[in-house]
């Protein structure tokens, strides 16, 4: 069943029937070595479904899913009380998001202009850095520079909706990192550039790879890149990283499935604060009538997708929100979370219980929304790609929106007389329980559908996942920020300005 998983589904092959794409695939196409951001972009539906009024219809230009839900950034900010940070007048002015990724977008800039400007949000502020050279742009490259181009796009365009009036900055890594050593210096470099020219800002990664990657060079690379980390805690910078897309299910530079669980890096860093992912329901509710072997057995029938979709992506409308651990079955896909094999247990996790981290860090921190069904809305021009509204998710959709959130509380804390966050994670361990949603097992569907999300277990993969569980735990950490109380909370906890 890996053969069904979708880290990242690249823009050339959006329009072919879900079953095509898998991640075996992906990353055999693109090189073994290749290190790939942490996205899922929705597939277009193969077919219009006209019987049934689509789960997402997008802004002009108008696009439709006939089962995937999508959110737009007011909806994002009520379901998670960003609107009351941004009634209050706390939008990010005065602050800086940094954005890292490899190859960017050519059409970064005027994506986001159109995005700001479908949604009424301010005129986006965005500073582009090439740390090694501008990138050339190839949409012909086996679909590399195209993933990244979407990454990007979200990266950009949901760090601008949480925070609009902050400013932007986008570090464009060149060439593509790698799993390993071969890539990484000049993403680092970026990071580093920014680090001094934007001291007090958040740094968004949206990008991991398997910890057991370096192999022999661990130490010696692992300390190359703290170093860098340790520059933006003394710098006051708060550095996020997404936590991955494949459960503990990852792989090794040959794209070879590790036969045990294992976490992603950077996230899984002390000096970075890991963000996994949730499947917020937000004015519907998943409620499948068939299991997911049953869709996949459909699919591997040769029948069309709408039909072995209709059943399992069912759903009911109503007020209301309902948030599970990320666990998409139908992609496959699941939120990161795992034990560290790299970094022992750091003192701010000391009050955890010793059964559940034996010894090591654990991740993620805390979560934010990252499904494909309750997807985000971006919009893309690049070359290579549909022009027009995709819905995108993964960890890459948690991370620029919780960076936009530590944006939110830099800018009270200004107002506050106190110093920026810099360094969450000591901090975010000692706030209150009102200052986020648990994430718990939840039970979903009718008959032979009824399925429980209750792991970070990809479907398919035979690795264990990790258990969802009341309080904090290896799939969501804390859960998902009640954002007023979370910023005011966490502004109150910082120290004063000198």
């Amino acid at each position: 069943m890996k053969g069904f998983a979708a880290v990242v589904i690249v823009v050339s092959l959006v329009s072919m029937p879900l079953a095509a794409v898998g991640a075996a695939g992906m990353r055999a196409a693109v090189g073994s070595l290749e290190f790939i951001p942490l996205i899922a972009v929705a597939p277009d539906d193969p077919q219009q479904v006209a019987s049934t009024p689509p789960a997402c219809t997008s802004p002009a230009p108008v696009h439709t899913y006939a089962f995937y839900h999508c959110y737009t950034p007011d909806q994002m900010a009520a379901a998670y009380g960003v609107d009351a940070l941004h009634a209050a007048g706390i939008t990010g002015k005065g602050e800086t998001i940094v954005i890292v990724d490899s190859y960017g977008s050519p059409t970064a800039l005027e994506d986001l202009q159109f995005f700001s400007s479908t949604f009424g949000l301010p005129a986006p502020d965005l500073t582009i850095l090439h740390p090694t050279g501008t990138p050339s742009f190839n949409p012909a490259m086996h679909g590399i520079q195209a993933g990244w181009a979407f990454e990007t796009s979200l990266d950009v365009q949901w760090a601008h909706a949480i925070a609009p009036d902050a400013k932007l900055v986008l570090v464009e890594a060149n060439p593509a990192e790698t799993q390993g050593v071969q890539g990484f210096p000049s993403m680092f470099q970026g990071e580093a550039m920014a680090i001094q020219a934007y001291p007090g800002s958040v740094i968004s990664q949206s990008f991991a790879v398997t910890e057991q990657s370096f192999n022999g060079a661990t130490a010696t690379q692992i300390a190359r890149f703290d170093d860098v980390y340790a520059m933006a805690a003394a710098n006051r910078v708060t550095i996020v990283s997404a936590a991955g897309d494949s459960g503990t299910a990852n792989v090794d530079k040959q794209g070879r499935l590790y036969p045990f669980p294992t976490a992603e890096w950077p996230a899984s860093d002390p000096l970075v604060t890991a963000a996994g992912g949730t499947w917020l329901q937000y004015g519907w509710k998943w409620n499948p009538s068939v299991s997911a072997a049953t869709y996949y057995d459909c699919l591997n029938a040769g029948t069309d997708f709408d039909t072995c979709a209709a059943p399992y992506l069912a759903y009911t409308t109503g007020a209301g929100r309902t948030e599970a651990v990320w666990k998409e079955d139908w992609l496959p896909a699941s939120t990161g979370g795992a034990l560290s094999a790299l970094f022992g247990t750091p003192s701010w996790q000391s009050e955890l219980p010793a059964s559940l981290l034996a010894g090591m860090r654990g991740l993620p921190d805390l979560s934010w929304n990252a499904a494909v069904d309750g997807g985000a809305l971006v919009y893309t021009t690049f070359p290579g790609a549909r022009a027009g509204w995709h819905l995108v998710g993964g960890t890459s959709a948690s991370t620029p929106q919780i960076a936009g959130l530590i944006a939110l509380a830099n800018q009270l804390a200004d107002q506050s007389g106190k110093q920026h966050v810099g360094w969450l994670n000591p901090v975010l361990y000692t706030l209150p329980a009102r200052d986020f949603t648990d994430i718990v097992p939840l039970t979903l569907g009718t008959g032979a559908g009824v399925t429980t999300l209750n792991s970070d277990e990809e479907y398919g993969s035979g690795i264990p996942g990790s258990s969802t569980t009341t309080g904090w735990d290896l799939t969501t950490g804390f859960g998902v920020p009640s954002a007023d109380n979370f910023v005011h909370d966490l502004v109150a906890a910082l120290p004063s300005a000198p």
